[in-house]
């Protein structure tokens, strides 16, 4: 039985050491693909490409250097659609959880490449 529990518990101990992120650990990066904020938005820093339509008439920012203009406070309310910018509302109301938002904007506010 020993000799068997052993290279168990190295396989388990390996597994939980290797493996891409404990339950929980997700990035702004993360919810800005979960939510499929690229479909109008890149974020070139970062490597990412927008992956679909704007929407007609419309040319949303690169967020590269979002956080040289806003902080996480003000980007809440404005993907909450609680605050204006050039007398308009953000196109979509963020639809995640408070802590997803929180993680997303502390996120973007960290962007400050020109």
């Amino acid at each position: 039985m020993k000799k068997f529990a052993i290279p168990v518990l190295l396989a388990l101990v390996t597994f939980s050491l290797t493996a891409a992120r404990p339950f929980g650990d997700t990035t702004g990066k993360d919810i800005f693909l979960k939510y499929k904020c690229n479909k109008c938005h890149t974020i070139e820093s970062q490597g990412i490409q927008r992956d679909g339509k704007a929407p007609e008439g419309k040319q949303p920012p690169d967020l590269s250097g979002v956080g040289l203009k806003h902080d996480a406070s003000w980007m809440q309310k404005w993907l909450l659609k609680e605050v204006e910018q050039n007398d308009k509302k953000h196109i979509k109301k963020f639809s995640g959880s408070d802590d997803e938002l929180r993680t997303l904007t502390t996120w973007l506010a960290t962007l400050k490449k020109k």
